[in-house]
């Protein structure tokens, strides 16, 4: 097996607990903003300085302790709000067990996460109101154990609902904070006085998917501090620099990313929507943003046609490879030169970290050739979740870059052949410590010592930078026994103008040979705009046309193996999880159950609008 350790490419920040942190936070930084934020686009803009935020974190463990509740499992579901950061922060901080819950599941889910999770005290954000309450009601019959629901924010609940006033349960989180505040105005800090176990699991946090399939991964302290401090060696952030935030708070990458930036003294600013989000850049002077690919692919492409509207895209053209030729001399004039473009994010924007999904290097040289610093990054909720990060010296584009500062990764094959694929392993102090009450799930990907299966294919290069091929589960065995992996021809099928996303398998033909097939989801608009004779409203023969030739310049940047076989393009949103990746058993489904019940098959459907079959 060939590996690699990570190593600093400067001093970081160590922290052993997340308490520890909000308390370093606020010596180190404490009239500097933490946080700024809105509770409605068109409010009044709110500033919480790292005073404010460590003291209602103070509070809040306060009164999670006299109310009894220290120790147990507690919950945090709703919007991204100050609150569910600060209620989050006084659950670990408290010595308890927090569990992040998706705000996108539907009530059923939520419910068995909530029983499955053994919850007791729930933070929801008013948003969630009449979910919540529709739970509590039916929470002897559904076996659900929550005694107190703590609302964020009691003064935003919608005006047709009501506030229980005679339910107990219910309880508004700024009674909490008062009782708190109190008791530490008095002389008590149970925050600061709770001996919290490092290595003991105080996170339980659910993978995407179904609840009958969604997984407790179990989190420790020093999971996250580790993880928390890897990237603080490996990425450059400054006090009082602004960053975005857009992921959702239950994301891991999000939640740990964002406890680095408390480390680092940033301010994190909430962004009030998507709709607001170049709004937000401009008012708030973003410097650095962490996201997922479908964001900025959305950006470029505003970008890209603003560029060709201005008629500039020969002179920029030709400016690109001049700055490129002066920064290899650090003479680096990208922010200059592209200045028009980088206003058109605020003009204050420089760091870029992709996480979550792939994204096509195009993307990736183009945003660094306009001179931001965009960078991908890679890992699991299991890992806390970061295992690798490209960086401005290895900023290899189509990898993910080298691990951070001391996680072990290796690639799992007989081969000592650098570029060899086989499953990606990593091992640091950052792996879980295993699926909550699964012990026959935790044993198939976490071995005795301490390697975890990411379920991941991938290799290493010379320079040392992992390249993600795809996943195990989504391979592609051919009937000659060679591997393809839908997520390479599907970063190359997003390319293709017009084409919003694709989504790549393999079927069986009635000899039970395996044909590579697609469905592609389209902007019919961008298409017809991208014809011979521009069409805003083409037809399905125009589309099938304009696919099928696009399709056969995909087909010949591949091996002849991996090309596709088929192919159907339809305007309805794939199978998905709420964090927006593509549920593949459930997607490939839905085509084939579409297929029967057209009477067809792919090869007989091939170029064809699937939605009208």
């Amino acid at each position: 097996m060939s590996g690699i350790v990570g190593k600093p490419l400067h001093e970081g920040i160590r922290y052993e607990t997340m308490r520890d942190l909000i308390l370093g936070s606020k010596e180190k930084y404490g009239t500097r903003d933490s946080f700024i934020f809105r509770r409605k686009p068109n409010e009044a803009e709110i500033h919480k300085t790292y005073n404010d935020f460590a003291s209602d974190i103070e509070y809040l463990a306060e009164a999670i302790h006299l109310n009894g509740f220290d120790g147990r499992h507690l919950g945090v579901v709703g919007e991204n709000a100050y609150e569910w950061v600060v209620s989050y922060s006084a659950i670990l901080s408290s010595g308890s067990v927090g569990l992040p819950l998706d705000r996108l599941l539907p009530e059923q889910e939520l419910v068995s996460l909530l029983v499955r999770g053994k919850v007791e005290v729930l933070f929801y954000h008013q948003k969630h109101h009449e979910m919540i309450l529709d739970i509590a009601k039916n929470a002897e019959e559904t076996g659900v154990k929550v005694q107190k629901y703590i609302c964020m924010c009691t003064e935003y609940i919608a005006s047709n609902l009501e506030w229980p006033k005679d339910d107990d349960r219910f309880v508004d989180i700024q009674d909490w904070l008062s009782q708190g505040k109190a008791a530490v105005e008095s002389g008590k800090s149970y925050m600061r006085e709770v001996k919290i176990d490092p290595e003991e699991t105080r996170i339980i946090l659910y993978t995407s998917g179904t609840t009958a399939m969604s997984k407790g991964v179990m989190l420790s302290h020093k999971n996250i501090m580790t993880n928390v401090y890897a990237i603080s060696t490996i990425l450059t952030l400054n006090p009082g620099e602004r960053v975005f935030s857009i992921l959702p708070l239950h994301h891991t990458f999000e939640n740990t990313c964002e406890y680095f930036m408390m480390a680092r003294g940033c301010c994190i600013c909430f962004s009030d929507g998507l709709r607001y989000i170049v709004k937000n850049l401009n008012e708030w002077h973003v410097e650095a943003c962490i996201s997922v690919p479908l964001l900025f692919e959305n950006i470029h492409g505003k970008i890209k046609a603003g560029i060709a509207e201005s008629g500039k895209q020969g002179l920029i053209d030709f400016m690109i490879p001049i700055s490129n030729f002066l920064r290899k001399f650090k003479i680096d004039l990208r922010r200059v030169l592209f200045s028009s473009i980088i206003k058109k994010l605020g003009g204050h924007l420089r760091l870029i970290v992709i996480g979550g999904a792939g994204i096509a290097k195009n993307y990736i040289e183009d945003f660094n050739n306009w001179g931001f610093e965009f960078l991908m990054g890679y890992g699991l909720t299991e890992t806390s979740p970061v295992i690798a990060v490209t960086t401005t010296k290895y900023n290899v584009y189509g990898s993910v870059g080298r691990p951070l500062t001391g996680i072990e990764v290796k690639i799992d094959t007989d081969s000592p052949k650098i570029g060899t694929v086989g499953e990606i392993l990593s091992k640091s102090d950052c792996v879980m410590q295993g699926y909550y009450e699964n012990p026959e799930a935790t044993a198939e990907v976490l071995e005795e010592d301490g390697w975890f299966h990411t379920g991941d294919m991938g290799f290493l290069d010379k320079k040392g930078c992992l390249h993600i091929t795809g996943r195990v589960k989504s391979m592609i065995v051919l009937t000659n026994g060679k591997k393809a992996f839908p997520e390479e021809m599907e970063s190359l099928l997003n390319n293709i103008p017009g084409v919003k996303e694709a989504f790549v398998w393999g079927a069986k033909d009635e000899k039970d040979a395996v044909d590579i097939c697609a469905k592609l989801l389209i902007d019919r608009q961008v298409i017809g705009e991208n014809l011979p004779i521009p069409d805003t409203t083409a037809g399905d023969n125009a589309v099938r046309e304009y696919l099928s030739a696009k399709m056969k310049e995909v087909n010949h940047q591949m091996p002849s193996y991996k090309a596709i076989h088929y192919f159907v393009f339809s305007e309805t949103e794939m199978v998905k999880t709420t964090t927006l990746k593509v549920r593949r058993p459930q997607e490939q489904k839905a085509i084939e159950d579409q297929l029967e019940k057209a009477g067809t098959t792919m090869k007989a459907a091939n170029g064809q609008n699937l939605d009208t079959l």
